[in-house]
């Protein structure tokens, strides 16, 4: 598989390399690892929220209103 890094992104990954002292291609496996398990544990999340969704299980507009207000003055 070849992969293709703007010059910027390479930069920065050397960088980070050179400060944690690790390989570029040990972190370029990290990262795609970790992406991997994100995107799997999302699409798990957002299957769900349909499966509750056709089921009716919602919250009112309103409700999630109020909700995000009270986080926003937190």
């Amino acid at each position: 598989m070849d992969l293709h890094l703007t010059t910027e992104t390479e930069a920065k990954l050397n960088e980070l390399a050179l400060r944690t002292q690790r390989g570029a291609d040990e972190l370029l496996e990290e990262a795609v690892d970790r992406l991997v398990i994100w995107n799997e544990w999302l699409e798990d999340k957002v299957k769900a929220s349909i499966v509750a969704a056709e089921r009716g299980e919602t919250t009112p507009d309103d409700e999630v209103r109020a909700w995000l207000e009270r986080r926003e003055r937190s």
